[in-house]
């Protein structure tokens, strides 16, 4: 209703208000730019981009391609809404081969940036341009000096819509976004010459590497990711599965390193991650997730990528087929990598024979202290089941408790009191570890040094890309150092709040503390973990204390067992 009570009256809306509500589904941050001018690279064949960006890309995004150019005469309509070269008729859209399709990303762009697109054919004498400085004047087309391909350049991305540059983050966090992208871009295509800058810096060139894909997957996954991953290659009819599989051990408290790509495009599917976790369902602990490098190749006809504008989400038109070839394929790789293990573990020889020496799932062990919420102890007995599980007696009653849970619920605790107490307890690492980075990631590191301090971090930035591990936090004994830092980068990157934060980043330190974990607890380690359940329980949650430690009812037992 309009001011009075009279209603409004029906209008058309203006072009620049509709380009600007498309820009907003389409260009969410200047990754978002870079990520629809990559694809228009890629979908005109190129096979060397450089990737100039300033200021985060809220100053600049330029970006250079030696693709198939485009023709003089379609220059002013290649800026123009809904114009596309891949799109002939509706049937189009259901085999859709190209990474872009939908007609909006340059006029988007344009319509919420200083733009400029410069390109140049083969056999041409030169090359075109057309700059559109603002929506109300008519764009400018003149000759140009250009090498075959094309040019972008995204000048003072949001500058025409004030209220979305307020929401931009900082400078070191766009690019950060910006980089994942590029690396996402480079693992797509090993054919593909890639070149990133930022502020006239370089800060990496990947050059063709078709011949040793492992090259780039190392630089950019971490050679951790290298050493334990396995390759995989099935096949099932007419869809093809391949790529490279994170073992259990190099699993992440993050998701940042899942890749997964349908042919040739990065999506993000619910399906296929369920297929993911399912196959290592048992495998990794409660809160971590796999490392993945995966590629699907299947029929076009197959599956509809035309559901979002961002073009990430998909549509298998046989959904359950998908999540079962990929969920068995990779059950299938893992479980060969354990027999694999297992023929490896230490055996005992006896003449032509070999015995493997095996581990029982169960182990009782007499408490001498189970020690209760009040303080008091009481003789009880425990059982410990594959070293995951403690059913125990004691004087409340029956208690079960989830080792792993429980590690990390302590480890949470302990971390949260010295971080609000402003209590550094730090243990010095023996011998420094080295741990290489990216030169984003290195930078990162010296942002929040001061911060990471607080939990006991101390690492020292040692060349551009390389960091120096000295002390880790006192509450984490067994952590991983390597993984552990590797983790904080992951939380480091993520757009949050100063508590959130924290949060994330105590979360992450905490579920390393079983990585020195073993498969048997002894007596000793059983009781140690009761005192300290208990000693912080006061300063936890009752849904934190719930995810460790359960008190069973007899009755239910007894309705259970007689069911």
């Amino acid at each position: 209703m309009a001011d009075g009570g009279l209603p409004q009256r029906i209008h058309k809306l203006p072009d620049s208000l509709i380009n600007k509500i498309a820009a907003g589904e389409v260009i969410e941050r200047p990754a978002s730019v870079v990520k629809e001018l990559l694809e228009n690279s890629l979908d005109a064949g190129a096979t060397r981009i450089n990737i100039d960006i300033r200021n985060g890309g809220s100053r600049l995004i330029r970006i250079e391609d030696n693709g198939h150019g485009i023709h003089a005469d379609d220059l002013l309509l290649a800026v123009d809404r809904h114009t596309t070269s891949k799109l002939h008729d509706y049937a189009d859209l259901w085999r859709i081969r190209t990474l872009g399709f939908r007609g909006e990303a340059l006029s988007s762009i344009a319509s919420v940036s200083r733009f400029t697109l410069t390109s140049k054919q083969s056999g041409e004498d030169h090359g075109w341009s057309v700059s559109i400085s603002t929506r109300n004047t008519a764009p400018v087309i003149q000759p140009a000096a250009h090498l075959s391909g094309t040019t972008v350049e995204v000048m003072d991305l949001f500058y025409n819509t004030p209220a979305r540059r307020r929401f931009l983050r900082s400078e070191k966090t766009e690019f950060i976004h910006i980089q994942d992208l590029v690396k996402r871009i480079a693992l797509s295509r090993f054919d593909l010459s890639i070149r990133l800058t930022h502020n006239n810096r370089q800060i990496f060139h990947f050059s063709d590497d078709k011949q040793h894909p492992v090259l780039r997957v190392a630089a950019i996954m971490g050679r951790a990711f290298q050493e334990q991953s396995i390759y995989v290659n099935q096949q099932l009819n007419d869809m093809t599965v391949h790529g490279w599989l994170g073992l259990p051990d190099v699993a992440r408290s993050q998701t940042d390193q899942q890749y997964f790509y349908l042919n040739g495009r990065l999506v993000k599917d619910k399906l296929i991650n369920h297929a993911v976790r399912l196959a290592f369902q048992d495998r990794i602990y409660s809160g971590r997730h796999p490392v993945f490098l995966l590629y699907l190749d299947m029929d076009v006809a197959a599956a509809d990528v035309n559901v979002h504008p961002t073009k990430q989400e998909v549509r298998f038109c046989d959904a359950r087929t998908v999540h079962d070839f990929i969920f068995g394929s990779l059950h299938r790789v893992l479980n060969e990598q354990t027999q694999t293990e297992m023929l490896n573990d230490k055996h005992l020889s006896a003449g032509n024979y070999r015995v493997r020496e095996t581990k029982t799932d169960y182990q009782y062990t007499g408490l001498n202290h189970a020690v209760s919420q009040s303080g008091k102890t009481t003789a009880a007995s425990a059982i410990s089941i594959g070293g995951r599980y403690i059913l125990a007696e004691e004087a409340n009653g029956t208690v079960l408790v989830d080792v792993h849970c429980a590690r990390e619920l302590i480890a949470y605790i302990k971390l949260r009191l010295n971080w609000s107490e402003n209590r550094n307890h730090s243990r010095p690492v023996l011998v420094p570890l080295t741990c290489p980075v990216t030169v984003a990631e290195a930078e990162l590191i010296d942002q929040y040094q001061c911060l990471l301090e607080k939990p006991g971090l101390v690492i020292n930035r040692t060349a551009p890309a390389a960091l120096l591990i000295r002390e880790l936090p006192l509450a984490l004994p067994g952590a991983d150092a390597i993984s552990l830092i590797r983790d904080v980068i992951a939380v480091l990157k993520q757009d949050s709040l100063p508590d959130e934060q924290i949060t994330r980043l105590l979360t992450a330190l905490s579920r390393h503390a079983n990585d020195s974990a073993t498969e048997r607890l002894t007596s000793t380690e059983i009781n140690s973990l009761f005192v300290d359940l208990y000693r912080i329980k006061e300063h936890a949650t009752d849904e934190e204390f719930k995810t460790a430690l359960r008190y069973l009812d007899m009755q239910a037992l007894h309705d259970l067992l007689n069911d």
